[in-house]
């Protein structure tokens, strides 16, 4: 009877030691982390970046009215597409205050803020120009050099930040026009809707065909683009921030 307990205590031994050398030779299983969820990002939202939102929904909704008057030629939908452009800077401008006020904010506030600003104040401008008949090569040339510009400008924008700001983390200047000032081409549009100039044939200073470059359609109306666009990646340009 004593043998056979020693037999058994001895083939216990062996087996524990059997195993803890499995244990020690074999590849450590990583343990797994908290089981992710389809909407755990969401949960990482402050209230801003709610208001950020709102501003690109207002900028693709002026994208998708553009896009309705082109099929449609109802200028109710040019209005729309025009009217959201403000909208979309109330949003822009109020994203910030509410994040100060609420004493919040987010990892990616800033980046979706960027992001917001390339639809409202960059794409969405160069959709209705499309739209009211800048439809030649050469306009279409330029209002993606416009849109460009925009993307450029915020990019460098996220890049200096810290280099522009003072002792309080606050940016104290711009550099180049912010691209949120495109709103004032929407508002130009606006009055050439009011007064008939829009079109074809109707922008003002007409049509050109540059002959030069193959026969490309070119409405003077586009330089506003090319100009805006060029401000904003100017480096001697410097607008204080209030």
């Amino acid at each position: 009877m004593a043998a056979t307990r020693r037999s058994n205590k001895s083939s216990s031994t062996v087996a524990a030691a059997m195993a803890a050398a499995h244990e020690e030779t074999s590849p450590a299983t990583p343990r797994s982390g908290p089981r992710a969820r389809h909407f755990n990002m969401l949960r990482e939202f402050v209230l801003a970046d709610a208001v950020t939102l709102c501003n690109s929904a207002s900028g693709s909704t002026s994208i998708f009215a553009s896009l309705k008057y082109v099929t449609t030629g109802n200028p109710w939908f040019l209005y729309a597409a025009i009217l959201l452009l403000p909208a979309a800077l109330i949003f822009d401008i109020f994203d910030g205050r509410v994040a100060r006020w609420s004493n919040s904010s987010s990892p990616m506030g800033r980046e979706l803020d960027s992001l917001a600003d390339v639809i409202s104040f960059g794409v969405a401008p160069a959709v209705l120009g499309f739209a009211i008949g800048l439809q030649g090569l050469f306009d279409v040339v330029v209002l993606l050099y416009f849109v460009n510009c925009g993307v450029s400008r915020l990019a460098r924008y996220n890049v200096t930040a810290e280099t522009h700001s003072d002792a309080s983390g606050k940016v104290t200047f711009f550099e180049g026009t912010p691209i949120p000032t495109t709103v004032g081409i929407a508002l130009g549009i606006l009055y050439l809707i009011n007064s008939g100039q829009y079109g074809d044939e109707l922008l003002p200073g007409g049509k050109m065909v540059l002959h030069v470059l193959g026969g490309w359609t070119f409405h003077p109306f586009v330089l506003v683009y090319a100009l805006s666009g060029s401000l904003m990646i100017s480096r001697t340009v410097r607008i204080p921030k209030l």
